[in-house]
């Protein structure tokens, strides 16, 4: 079950970090149009790590089942 964990501490890391990404849009912390697509773009690329460790969770328990 070391993958529950691993898993778990990704999920938590990207999370965070779509956190702080998302707050600094709210907050207006870029300054540049090409800062903010970046930060967009960041957001975008983790939000699909997220949903692909999700899916790789469900299945890995599924297996375990």
């Amino acid at each position: 079950m070391d993958y529950i964990v691993a898993t778990e501490h990704l999920l938590r890391k990207i999370r965070e970090r779509k956190d702080a990404l998302s707050q600094t849009l709210a907050s207006g912390g870029v300054e540049h149009f090409e800062q903010y697509q970046r930060v967009v773009g960041e957001i975008a690329g983790l939000s699909f790590v997220e949903q692909e460790i999700q899916t790789l969770h469900s299945n890995m328990e599924d297996a375990y089942d």
